[in-house]
């Protein structure tokens, strides 16, 4: 299953683990005084991110729908002797949340320099069965390979990852200009998160044979740890020459170092004049 979401073409070393070029040593302190908004931040990626920010120097806002789980966060990071962090209570599927979220953090910590946009399910299914913030932050948004690839079940899911990279690729258009970057990250196939927390519908996976099959096949390759992620996020925000980056889809499994190396190269680059790295149809 594995070898379905990897692109036998690449020529870039993959990791399952955190390496060297993200390594959290390498940005310590270099986020200081820089107040981040981190949703889905209580367990999994969020909480790994949240701590590897703090790690940077950062002031993080750790954002949750489990209220506990946002405040033992918060005693590690102070405990940890880490910049100030605060918990927040909110869903974001509540279209009041997000205008009283950055405004609670815009009155502890001050204005928002970085938005993660990590909060997120998942669904696992076949069709039958199933019945503003402000811009002046930089963004990354988690995504998904899921969204690049064709695999059946995950039809809800893969469009709206898919329509999340795209909205990414587009707001830099629009806002590159302001010098406000913005990256779509697929952070990996990991067991050691909530995402597929009541993703599979029960009822088709015990009628549908093929999703049983699919499930067999699928649940083996998720092998990679939060770590990956969170430190990806924080080299994307620390690192400068993340910037060549920008409105790109980026893969955490990808060794950054290399990405960024090529696209340092800017128009002669490979992926300028290949167009990678970003979610389009090829056509005759």
């Amino acid at each position: 299953m594995a070898n379905l979401y990897r692109d036998p073409r690449s020529t870039i070393t993959t990791h399952h683990d955190t390496y060297l070029y993200i390594s959290p040593s390498k940005f310590t302190g270099s986020l200081h005084g820089k107040v981040i908004l981190l949703t889905g931040a209580g367990r999994g990626i969020g909480r790994a991110s949240a701590l590897a920010f703090a790690a940077a120097g950062a002031n993080v806002a750790c954002i949750s729908r489990t209220h506990s789980d946002t405040l033992s966060l918060v005693q590690e990071i102070s405990q940890k002797g880490h910049p100030r962090a605060i918990a927040i209570s909110a869903d974001v599927m509540d279209a009041d949340a997000p205008a009283r979220v950055v405004e609670e953090v815009q009155g502890e910590l001050g204005s928002i320099d970085v938005l993660i946009n990590n909060a997120g399910i998942s669904r696992i299914s076949d069709v039958e069965h199933e019945n503003g913030m402000g811009p002046a932050m930089e963004v990354v948004e988690v995504v998904s390979v899921l969204a690049t690839i064709s695999l059946p079940y995950f039809s809800a899911y893969s469009a709206a990852k898919a329509a999340l990279i795209r909205s990414t690729h587009i707001m830099d258009l629009e806002l590159r200009r302001h010098d406000i970057y913005s990256y779509a990250v697929h952070p990996c196939m990991s067991r050691d998160t909530t995402l597929g927390k009541g993703a599979l519908n029960l009822e088709a996976h015990e009628k549908v044979e093929g999703i049983k099959k699919f499930m067999e096949e699928f649940v083996p390759s998720m092998t990679d740890t939060v770590q990956l992620p969170a430190d990806t996020f924080v080299a994307l925000v620390a690192d400068p020459d993340a910037k060549y980056m920008s409105g790109k889809y980026i893969d955490s499994t990808q060794d950054l170092g290399m990405v960024l190396e090529e696209a340092k190269k800017g128009p002669e680059s490979r992926i300028e004049r290949e167009g990678l790295y970003v979610l389009k149809a090829d056509t005759l």
